[in-house]
């Protein structure tokens, strides 16, 4: 018998084949005593098998005799010790003390791994090695047909394995329950068993297994992973991640229950770079999976993937497949398989709010949500992005693309990857918020169009000419889209309001005074998209039709981050009325739902109307701001008339703006579609515009409003009425 000296002495094992060729040695040595027992409780002069179809004994003595694994022959050989001790006991405390000295070394064996994550007894470890032996050698094979007395069955059985490695009926009985089917190595799917009875069935080692036994199977290329410091995260939720980790801590210290984190947010939040870093803050690493995995599968593969994962020493993650309302019994499954086995396991729900949870039986749940970053963290991210793709990008610029479209860090990245494509095809190294915003705009994908229409943004400011103070209040609409981030999250302000982040407007005044124009600028301005909503498609004469169309409506805006019109507002904003009949209260439900959702959206509304007396009350008090749009003043009109002609525009000598100004009060739409009538005048005249064509054109313009068109209105031009094309 050996020492504990002696023990203590033996030589390391190199790597994980020299580990797994000695214990093929000792593995000989049991199947030689299994066959001369097996030989010794045959009957005098039977054959092995059946007539013609025969293991003869030579073969398995031959195999045997020389073992695949050393070219030496029997265990004890490679340090020293005493061929003839194939007693199981010693031999797997020479592998076990080799074992050892490997690890003192830093020497980590793939068998010795999956001992000690799989908490593996040493039957289970024998057992796994019979099962895997038939893989490694054909030789192997036909030893086991010769034990089972059939030349088919070329695996081991649980009956076998206890036959080999159990000679005495206590021990087997022992054995049997070690080896039952919940223990750890079918628990796991290390060993799975094939169809029949399960101690006669036939068993292989799972390919995954055997290939990290041989291995060829490691953990995943070494990656980065974020700190917890890198995360770009508010401050409250880098500090529950700090306390995930030190309760992970704890508990991998102290062997405490399972646990569960499940984190959950909007895709792209970083919710697998927040389960990384906190891996990382433990020396652990992350095994993420499930993503784009039907449901059907996602329970049966739970288990297994937690094997694989713990095989090479990783923390599984799992993204669930299903919907909000399968959830639930995604998560059971994963709590199930974890509370079974130990070990952390992330999850990440598919939908952006966490999923109900119930008990999570002997597995405890932590919960974390992740909302959007900051505004500021956007900005940063915003110009580490482009950086790493050569465009320079301004503070200002990174500032207001973040505030406008609030994305997650994944596809900032994404579009910041789109630029730098671009940036080398035109060959251009600074970042513009025009080409952000149309880049931001092409990562959305909605379906808004089915029921609004979209207004290209062909303005600016200087082409609004308004009073100084309803400019002043159309850049404070914009001025509070960009700062609404700071104001409501930062101060406060989002949790004393009981209306949501959104900025709502109302624009009133006649006809042809520029709202939608203005809208069309705002949208410029903050680098979104316009939609003027379609009544058309929204109101519906079918109880509770128009109410789905509008929360169909409002869910597109709100995922597109889109700025909605709503033109000719009295339509779907008007006034309640007191309940007649059926159809007045269900044009109220209309009014009083619209009031509802124009409170909780948080994206950007515009009402423009020119009849501000037929809103609801109730609708302007929700409103945060209200820009009238008066008729043009003379100065006014003027400097629209002076802005109205396109630079290439043929203009005659005779044009007399100031008179039109003066003596003609129109809007300023007015204006443009008699300056546009005079175009065409003019060019079927095949001349420059002139003072005739100006004044015909006023003449239809003001016949088609129903005004009065008599010569005194335009003074010494009235000839101009009779010769022109109008006359």
């Amino acid at each position: 018998m050996r020492s504990a000296l002696d023990t203590i002495r033996v030589p390391p094992y190199p790597d994980g084949t020299a580990e797994l060729a000695d214990h093929l040695l000792r593995l000989n040595c049991l199947l030689r005593q299994a066959v001369d027992r097996f030989r010794g409780q045959r009957p005098a002069g039977q054959r092995n098998g059946l007539d013609g179809v025969v293991i003869v004994d030579d073969e398995i003595d031959r195999f045997l005799d020389s073992a695949p694994g050393d070219a030496r022959g029997r265990p004890g050989e490679a340090d020293g010790g005493d061929p003839d001790d194939c007693d199981p006991d010693s031999g797997r405390r020479r592998c076990r003390s080799r074992a050892v000295a490997s690890a003192d070394l830093g020497i980590e064996l793939p068998l010795d791994l999956i001992r000690q994550r799989f908490e593996l007894t040493d039957l289970e470890v024998d057992a796994l090695l019979h099962c895997a032996a038939a893989e490694l050698h054909p030789g192997y094979g036909r030893v086991f047909a010769y034990l089972n007395n059939d030349i088919t069955r070329q695996r081991p059985s649980v009956g076998l394995i206890l036959a080999v490695l159990c000679p005495g009926w206590a021990d087997r009985l022992r054995g049997r329950r070690e080896l039952g089917p919940r223990s750890g190595l079918f628990h796991w799917g290390l060993v799975t068993a094939r169809s029949g009875d399960h101690l006669a069935a036939d068993l292989d080692a799972d390919p995954a297994v055997l290939e990290f036994l041989l291995g060829g199977l490691a953990a995943g290329p070494t990656a980065a992973a974020p700190g917890l410091d890198d995360l770009v995260v508010s401050g409250k939720e880098r500090a529950a991640a700090r306390q995930v980790a030190a309760y992970l801590g704890d508990a991998a210290r102290h062997s405490l229950k399972s646990t569960v984190i499940v984190i959950s947010g909007a895709a792209g939040a970083g919710r697998r770079s927040c389960a990384a870093a906190i891996c990382a803050e433990l020396g652990w690493r992350l095994r993420p999976s499930g993503a784009g995995e039907t449901d059907a599968g996602f329970a049966a593969g739970v288990t297994r993937r937690i094997r694989d994962a713990r095989l090479v020493g990783e923390v599984p993650g799992f993204y669930l497949p299903c919907g909000p309302d399968d959830e639930p019994s995604c998560l059971a499954a994963v709590t199930e398989a974890v509370a079974a086995g130990g070990g952390p396991a992330f999850v990440f729900p598919t939908a952006g709010e966490p999923p109900r949870l119930g008990d999570g039986g002997r597995a405890d749940v932590l919960r974390l949500h992740l909302g959007i970053p900051p505004a500021g963290a956007r900005a940063q991210v915003w110009r580490q992005a482009l950086g790493l793709h050569g465009i320079a990008c301004s503070a200002e610029v990174a500032a207001r693309i973040a505030v406008t479209y609030p994305f997650a860090v994944s596809r900032i990245r994404a579009c910041a990857r789109e630029a730098g494509l671009r940036a080398q095809v035109e060959g251009t190294r600074d970042a513009d918020l025009a080409t952000l915003a149309r880049i931001c705009r092409g990562q959305v994908s909605h379906r808004l169009d089915r029921l609004a229409q979209p207004v290209p943004s062909r303005h600016r400011w200087e082409d609004l000419v308004l009073p100084p103070d309803e400019l002043s209040r159309l850049r404070e609409i914009a001025s509070a889209v960009r700062h609404r981030d700071r104001v409501m999250e930062e101060w406060g302000f989002g949790r004393t309001m009981s209306a949501g982040p959104g900025v709502s407007a109302i624009f009133f005044g006649p006809s042809g005074t520029g709202k939608m124009m203005a809208a069309s600028i705002l949208a410029g301005e903050l680098g979104v998209a316009l939609y003027r909503v379609d009544l058309s498609r929204v109101v519906s004469k079918y109880i509770g039709e128009t109410e789905r169309n509008l929360d169909a409506l409002f869910e597109e805006a709100r995922r597109s981050f889109a700025m909605l019109l709503f033109d000719e507002a009295e339509a779907l904003f008007g006034k309640r009325s007191e309940v007649k009949d059926a159809h007045d209260r269900y044009a109220n439900i209309e009014v009083a739902y619209l009031l509802q959702r124009m409170e909780q959206f948080d994206g950007i509304a515009i009402l423009a109307t020119n009849l501000r007396k037929h809103l609801d009350t109730a609708f302007l008090r929700r409103l945060q701001f209200a820009v009238e749009f008066p008729l043009p003043a003379m100065a006014d009109r003027l400097r629209i008339w002076q802005r109205v002609w396109p630079r290439r525009a043929e203009l005659g000598a005779d044009l007399d703006l100031e008179f039109m100004a003066g003596h003609l009060e129109l809007s300023g739409g007015h204006i443009r579609n008699v300056a546009l009538t005079a175009a065409y005048l003019a060019a079927q005249d095949a001349s420059p515009i002139s003072m005739r064509h100006l004044v015909a054109a006023t003449r239809r313009e003001m016949q088609k409003l129903g005004r009065g068109c008599v010569p005194a209105q335009f003074g010494h031009y009235a000839p101009l009425l009779e010769d022109g094309p109008a006359a």
